[in-house]
């Protein structure tokens, strides 16, 4: 079994990026702060090793021949990840621009909110699973 450092230190990382995301919503639906340097090195991450990673990860499975659900699953991450990604820089820069004004943007779009953490959180999981039923099974 040969797993790629690459994918376990982006795993660990993504991990650490959702925390700041999850923090970010925490703190400025609650407290009506939005952290704006978090939020730009999140970004920055999520543009910069993220979205490359991910794009070498397709070119590196499309030889395989895997079991159906496997390949269901890579799919499923892999589009959801790129909605989600789009959606949060959407979102940040929105979010941004309405805190800057003294707007509780979060509050006052608590079910986007509420919906966008949903698939946040379901595109992580996929992406652990993945992880693992790639490199463990």
């Amino acid at each position: 079994m040969h797993i790629p450092l690459f994918s376990t230190i982006t795993l660990i990382a993504e991990i650490i990026i959702s925390c700041i995301v999850f923090y970010t919503f925490y703190r400025s639906y609650m407290h009506n702060k939005f952290p704006t340097p978090l939020v730009a090195f999140a970004l920055l991450y999520e543009i910069t090793f993220n979205i490359s990673y991910m794009a070498t990860r397709v070119s590196a499975n499309t030889e395989k021949i895997e079991i159906p659900w496997h390949i269901v699953l890579a799919a499923s991450h892999g589009i959801l990840s790129l909605i989600m990604f789009i959606s949060l820089i959407i979102f940040m820069l929105l979010a941004w621009k309405n805190y800057r004004k003294g707007i509780n943007y979060f509050k006052q779009h608590k079910y986007i909110t509420i919906i966008f953490l949903i698939f946040w959180s379901i595109s992580i999981i996929s992406g652990i699973l993945l992880y693992f039923v790639e490199y463990f099974t």
